[in-house]
This record gives C-alpha cells, structure tokens and sequence, in this order.
C-alpha cells in the first residue's frame, strides 16, 4: 500500500491543474449557502407578518420570499451545469495524461498490469478521483461555511439551544471516525476485485472460442461468480461498517431535532418564541445537522479517493522511455550485435548470450532455430524495444546505439494477428496518416494483398478485435502493407508469412526481394524454407546461443 502522504500529494497534484474550476464551484456553492439562510430568514419573515408580529406589509414579505426562491434555483443550476462541464474536462484531461504514462512505459517483455485492470484504473479510478476533487472538495469547503454560518445564525436567536446541538453533534460525528482504517483496507480490495472481474471477463470474451473448444465455458463462468462473491463479502462487510457508522450519526442528530423542538414548543407556550422563530429553529437544526452529516458521509469518499488514487499512481510511477529527436539513418542502415545477452525479468536463465553478428546494409538476413531460442526476443532487442543485459546493439553507418529515437528506422510485422478494431483503411494509416489511397493500394499489392480491392467495401471493411472477419492469412498480408508504409530502411518480418500458403507466400516474398533486395535491410524470423530462398545470409539462432 502507497503511503498515506503520497496518496494526498497525488490527489493534490491531480487538483491543480483544475484548481480555479473547482475554486468557483465552490463560489457557487457559497452563493447557494448565502441564499439558503436568506430563505431561512425570509421564512421567518413571511410567517411573522402572517401572525401579527410584524409590521412589514405582506405583499413586500411574499415577494422577498419569492425572489430569493427564484435565486436559488438558477444559481443551483448553473452550478450544476458548471459541476458537470469540470467534471468531464478534468476527467479526459487525466485520463489522457495516465494513458499516455502507460504508452510511453518501458516493457521489460511481460506488462506489470493486466490490460484489463489497467483499463479500470483509466476508467474508474479516474471518475472516483475526479468526482471526489470536484464534487467532494468543494461540497466540503461549503458545507463548512455553512455549518458555521448556520451555527452563527442559531446562537444569534438562541444561545442555549445552540450549545446543546454543539455538544450534540461531535459526539454523533464521531462514530464514522472509528471506522476509517478497516474501510480503507475493504476499499482496496474491493477495487482489487473490481479489476481482477474485469480482467477476468475481458481476457475471456478475447479468446471465447478457445475457451470453449476447450470445454471450459462453465469453469470460466463459476471462476467469474467465485471473483463477484469475494467483491459482494467485501462490499457487504463495508456496508456494515457504514450502517453502524451512520447509525450514531443518525442518534445524535434525532436527539438534537427533538431538543429544537421541545425547546421551540416550551418557547411558544411561556411566549418567548414566535411561530416564525418556531419555523427559524427547526430549519437551522437542519441546516446545522445536515453539513455534519455531509462531511461524515464525505469520509468514505475520501477512502475510495484515496484508494484510486494510489492505483492511479502505480500506473504514474511505471518507467517512461526516455524519447529524444528522431534519429533517420539514410539508405538501408546495417545493424551490428556485440556481445549480445538478454534474459527476461525475475529469470535466471539467458534467452541468449555473447551473440555477436552484422546485418549488413541492404542485406536480407533469415533468423532461424527452433521454438524458444529468441528469435521473437532479438528483433525486439534490435529494436530497442527491450534492453539486454549485456552487450550492445548499434545500426550504422553512421554508428548508432538503438534507442527509442533510433525506432524509426525499422518497418516491423509483428508476429501473430496484429490488427486492431476499426477499417482496413484506418488499420493502415496507423503508420502513415497522410497516406493516400493510391499508396495504400500500391503496399497492399506489395504484401500480396490486392483482395482487398474485391471486397464489398474495399478500403473501408470493418475488422473487428484482432482482425477477426478476416482470415490469419488476410490480416497477415494487411499487416505487412502497414509495416511498408512506414519509412525506416530496416524491414523485421517476425513469422509474417506462417499463415499463408505456399503459392501467396512466394508471391509477397517475390515482390518484397523485388522491391528492397538491396534498399532496405531485411530481417526475416522465420520457419519456412521459402524464406531462406531469398536470404543473402542465414543467423540459425540455435547455433548463435553460446555460453
């Protein structure tokens, strides 16, 4: 668990950027104070004139309590309006600012997260942040205004009752107080919870039909009851906790209501207090009362701020790459490995170790070996995508260490089904944005793609989650054709022509050879024998392992 401390700095560095929105909210808010003891006032006022102790003409007295009635209901809902445009600027402000954190953070080969849980964070954690900064802060800047102003008020008309509901009230505020620390605790596992459904449902609904060839689907959904039963015991033991609390709040705050009253009535039968102080009376009790029970009730809201808040500063705290100008290297860069070793975080053993080689400028290179020897591992490394434990990895000429600056000299095909929801036309200008349709059309050909051209909507067909709509094949073509739009001068094929066949295989890698033999440097991960056809070289990693 975060330290509280840092909790509280984290939510106070959230609020800055926010803090003149949510000062006039509180404005507002003071205006509706003012405004709800001026009610109180003419309340009093217009039943005085209606009993006959006072002089003031009715007509003045009405009009005063209509005005002020007519306050109060356009400033309360211009403060609504406010509340709400604070809400979701400051909301997609933050979100914007952790998601791009996350972007931007280092991957050591395995995310720290959960993509599912990461995405609750994003969402819920950010709107019980946001609210309680926007909501709760001003709401208990306030209602302590009003509480004193209302205390203020009462002491003014009558002292005696006035200290009665001030010995009343700390002792009935108390109870919420006893119960602070076990809510924070229940509150973080109840998040935890959240996030561990989520992940659950999320990773499930990906891979339901491998789930249910599997035979799987009821295990699957008795583990999701299994994670909501936990989630309900936590959140039933903090409701508990919060009955109990409210409990002594609502007894304390009974006993001073029924002193009001008994006081006002005693008052009106010896003559010392008037129908409308009668009236005054029981509005200022409330008016005392209900901010003391804003602020207890705030107390649980302040736990859950702070319980996001710490989720959200996990995701702050993640190692940013550090990103500089853009390095562009000119021609086919060549790309020279010393010494090279990587072994993934938390394990003992080296994917690979002292590997030394030169892919050469304008070169294409088959990377080759059996299942686990790095293959995958070393275009990531070669990327700067991970870094090695030993050893280093240069592009030249001119001699060049591989950074996050130096990414954008590779065109990479991902291995696997890379596509993501949206259009085949959205799905290739993630790499080039500007392009134009004639040289989408002239990549995908290149990638042995010209299918596309004979669909229904051509450039514009949907795909769904990871290319689905499509076959392995198709989206693998498509991927290569976004890769090509890229403008590096170091082509990685990881395994991007395992599902194809072999007649469309020899096709890509005809038009590939015939387009960059020579211009680019080409690395190609592969299993296939068609690949290693038209390599100038061959890297079979399970040699290169050397210890």
């Amino acid at each position: 668990m975060i330290p509280f401390r840092l909790s509280l700095a984290g939510l106070r560095r959230t609020l800055r950027p926010i803090r003149f929105k949510v000062l006039l909210s509180i404005i507002l808010g003071l205006m509706q104070v003012v405004l709800s003891l001026s009610f109180v006032w003419v309340s009093k006022n217009a039943v005085d004139i209606a009993t006959g102790d006072s002089s003031v003409p009715l007509g003045k007295g009405i009009a005063l309590f209509l005005g002020v009635l007519l306050a109060q209901i356009l400033v309360r809902i211009f403060a609504n309006y406010w509340n709400g445009y604070v809400i979701v600027r400051a909301q997609n402000d933050t979100r914007a600012r952790v998601f791009s954190r996350v972007m931007r953070s280092v991957w050591s080969g395995k995310e720290r997260f959960h993509s599912g849980d990461t995405v609750n964070r994003l969402e819920e954690d950010i709107r019980v942040v946001i609210d309680f900064l926007c909501n709760t802060v001003p709401g208990i800047v306030v209602t302590v205004c009003q509480f004193i102003a209302a205390t203020v008020f009462l002491f003014s008309m009558s002292p005696e009752l006035g200290w009665i509901l001030v010995f009343i009230m700390p002792v009935a505020a108390l109870g919420s107080r006893l119960f602070f620390r076990k809510m924070r605790k229940l509150t973080g596992e109840i998040r935890q919870g959240d996030s561990a459904v989520q992940a659950h449902m999320q990773e499930n609904l990906q891979h339901r039909m491998v789930v249910r060839t599997m035979g799987s689907t009821g295990e699957v959904i008795d583990d999701l009851d299994d994670l909501q039963a936990d989630v309900q015991h936590k959140t039933i033991t903090r409701l508990n906790y919060n009955a109990a609390a409210r409990l002594i709040m609502q007894l304390g705050f009974t006993c001073g209501y029924a002193a009001a009253f008994i006081w006002s009535v005693k008052g009106i039968s010896d003559g010392s207090v008037t129908y409308g102080m009668m009236t005054a009376f029981l509005q200022l009790v409330n008016q005392v009362q209900r901010p003391v029970a804003e602020i207890t009730r705030q107390i649980p809201a302040f736990i859950r701020a702070l319980t996001s808040e710490e989720r959200l500063l996990e995701l702050d705290s993640l190692e940013q790459v550090e990103e500089g100008e853009e390095i562009h290297l000119p021609g086919a860069p060549g790309v020279r490995l010393r010494n090279l070793g990587f072994r993934y975080e938390g394990q003992e053993e080296a994917v690979f170790e002292h590997l030394d080689y030169d892919f050469a400028p304008g070169t294409t290179t088959a990377v080759i070996g059996s299942t686990g020897v790095g293959k995958s591992t070393l275009v990531k490394v070669i990327m700067s995508l991970l870094k090695p434990f030993e050893g280093e990895v240069e592009l030249y000429d001119p001699a060049t260490p591989v950074s996050a600056a130096t990414l954008c000299n590779f065109m990479y095909v991902p291995q696997g089904n890379s596509l993501m929801s949206g259009t085949i036309r959205q799905n290739l200008l993630l790499a080039a944005p500007d392009a134009s349709d004639d040289k989408l059309l002239e990549v995908l050909h290149l990638a042995a793609a010209d299918f596309v051209k004979d669909l229904p909507a051509g450039l514009d067909t949907e795909c769904a989650e990871v290319g689905a709509g499509l076959s392995e094949g198709q989206a693998q073509r498509i991927a290569i054709a976004r890769a090509l739009l890229r403008p590096g001068g170091i082509l990685i094929l990881d395994e991007a022509t395992s599902a194809l066949d072999a007649d469309t295989e020899l096709e890509l890698l005809g038009n590939l050879s015939g387009k960059y033999r020579g211009s680019k440097t080409i690395i190609c991960i592969t299993h296939r024998e068609a690949a290693t056809g038209y390599a100038d070289a061959v890297l079979d990693m399970s040699q290169g392992r050397r210890s």
